[in-house]
């Protein structure tokens, strides 16, 4: 519970401290007093958003510092105290005209998501802005599943983890489907493209070496093709006369047409055309197992190999050998991923299944916990409703079916009321704010023990009622204070006399004071809220024995339902 306030330039208040005990605490003053810049500094204590506006007039920062004591070590402020705190928690959030905000556990700067989690288990402020809340469907099933317990809870817990698996499931699939897609349309044809870039053998730099060897054999075929001439011309082949047996002809016909008594010329011809003999076979053999014929074919070879590369490039939309290689690898791992995602796609497809149908399951048993619980609720806050004189109302909450599952269940909820002889409408379109005020009041006391806070902070929850039914919300209010401490801004005097501690917020010049008021004090304040006169002497009779006869009164209140419990 909150020990202890201590509020700096927020709103009005420059500066004040409220030190808070267990039991019903009211904080009362005039319309404009400034009560509504306390109720701001327990929002902002509560991890509300931060706005300049909140600031005191020509101030830059301001803070909010609280004094918990009790903390329990099952609630996650148990994490930030310490053996020697004595389970008391000591919370501070400063925020300034910049925008800047800082918050703090035990002098400990902590993240306002965190100081916001930890202080809403602390504490929970309930406006008129709570009726709107009340409306809400979403709302509506909170309160319904508190009143579940922790069966209602555990369950939620499992079925959220079992819907969310399932659309795990269902993400992955359809993540799955389209990778496949987008791999079947980038790798089209890619297992006719992987047969023939195997059948290439195909390394980086391939490319130029092909283009290299295609030059040089072109060269070398070119070469060889001159020779070879060169040679049939002089050699004749084997069925024709060449140069060399023409020579051969002519030299003898041309020796025996001239007298070489000596024989001198046809040693000289004999040697020559035996040296031309010899030229011919070396040349000859220089070129033996050279056939063009084969060098034809390996050029061919190569070229038909780097046609049938540059058909791959265009098809797969690479510019390089290296490219394309690449895009092979990538193709072969592509064509594996869709192997194994064919194995998981099944896997996937049964897991989902299976996690659809446990839903299915935990959604129909929650169904009945829910439904229990609506029977209990309802119980319990028609008998709070009578003891707020709205005996000829009905409250009821309703669970219908929905055809499709979410995280939360296969429910929708409706608050109705039944009154004056209505039939049964929903509370949003049938109640009026004075007894939407009371229906909030009976969901609070017909919640469990566990789903209350230590402090609950209400801000003119009674706005709406009057006579009979505000004095009937007191009772209820000062039940409730019996089982959390509660903190009560009010304009109603007969509420105001019911509690134990008493605030009162004045102007001080130009700051804002909150005064802890004695017996006395309070005595003038709730004269002044009955008459507007805190001097009257009529209405300061009439405070008095609403002071006195709280006790009494208190009495009386048990008894006009003595069968309202909580639910347990």
């Amino acid at each position: 519970m909150i020990e202890e306030v201590t509020i700096r330039n927020v709103g009005g208040v420059a500066s004040a401290t409220l030190r808070f005990d267990r039991g019903l605490t009211v904080i009362t003053g005039e319309s404009g007093a400034g009560k509504s810049s306390l109720v701001r500094a327990l929002e902002l204590l509560g991890g509300k958003r931060s706005q300049s506006a909140f600031l005191r007039s020509g101030e830059e920062e301001g803070s909010v510092e609280a004094v918990l004591a009790g903390v329990s070590g099952e609630r996650a402020g148990g994490a930030f105290t310490e053996e020697e705190d004595g389970s008391v928690l000591f919370a501070r959030r400063t925020f300034s005209r910049s925008g800047r905000n800082r918050t703090f556990f035990q002098d400990r700067a902590v993240p306002l998501s965190t100081f916001s989690s930890v202080m809403n288990e602390e504490m929970r402020i309930q406006s008129q802005f709570a009726q709107i809340e009340l409306l809400d469907p979403k709302r509506q099933m909170e309160i319904l599943d508190f009143c579940g317990g922790d069966e209602v809870s555990a369950l939620k817990e499992a079925l959220s983890r079992t819907f969310t698996g399932a659309l795990e499931c269902d993400r992955s699939l359809r993540a799955a489907k389209a990778r496949e897609q987008e791999v079947k349309t980038r790798f089209q044809d890619g297992e006719a493209i992987l047969t023939a870039a195997k059948a290439l053998k195909l390394v980086p730099g391939c490319e130029g070496a092909w283009e290299s060897q295609v030059q040089n054999l072109s060269l070398r075929l070119e070469t060889l093709k001159r020779i070879k001439e060169n040679l049939l011309r002089i050699t004749g082949g084997t069925a024709g006369q060449g140069l060399l047996d023409l020579l051969e002809s002519s030299g003898l016909d041309l020796l025996r047409t001239i007298e070489d008594d000596e024989g001198r010329l046809g040693k000289l011809f004999n040697e020559g055309l035996e040296r031309l003999q010899v030229f011919v076979r070396e040349a000859s053999n220089m070129t033996a197992g050279q056939s063009v014929e084969e060098m034809e074919r390996e050029r061919d070879l190569l070229e038909k190999r780097a046609g049938i590369l540059r058909k791959l490039k265009r098809a797969t939309g690479t510019a390089t050998a290296e490219e394309f290689l690449n895009w092979c690898e990538e193709a072969k791992t592509a064509s594996e991923w869709m192997r194994e995602q064919e194995r998981l796609s099944s896997e996937l497809t049964e897991k989902g299944r299976a996690l659809r149908k446990e839903a299915a399951r935990l959604a129909a048993e929650l169904r009945a916990l829910r439904s229990e619980a609506a029977a209990k609720l309802e119980r319990e806050v028609n008998l709070h409703l009578a003891g707020l004189a709205m005996e000829d109302c009905r409250f009821s909450v309703r669970l219908s079916g929905l055809e499709k599952i979410r995280s939360t269940g296969a429910d929708d909820v409706s608050f109705t009321l039944a009154a004056g002889g209505r039939g049964e409408t929903p509370v949003n379109r049938t109640a009026s704010g004075g007894e939407l005020s009371r229906i909030l009041l009976a969901l609070q006391l017909s919640l469990p023990e566990a789903s209350l806070p230590p402090t609950l902070v209400f801000d003119e929850v009674e706005a709406g009622l009057g006579g009979r039914a505000a004095v009937l919300a007191g009772y209820k209010l000062r039940d409730l204070s019996r089982r959390c401490q509660v903190i009560l801004v009010t304009h109603e005097a007969t509420i105001a006399s019911l509690a134990e501690h008493h605030y009162m917020v004045r102007k001080n010049g130009e700051s804002v004071e909150a005064v802890r008021l004695d017996e006395d004090e309070r005595a003038a304040e709730i004269a002044r809220m009955l008459s507007g006169d805190s001097g009257l002497p009529e209405a300061l009779e009439h405070a008095k024995k609403l002071l006195s006869g709280r006790h009494e009164a208190a009495g009386s209140a048990v008894n006009l339902n003595p069968q309202v419990r909580s639910l347990k």
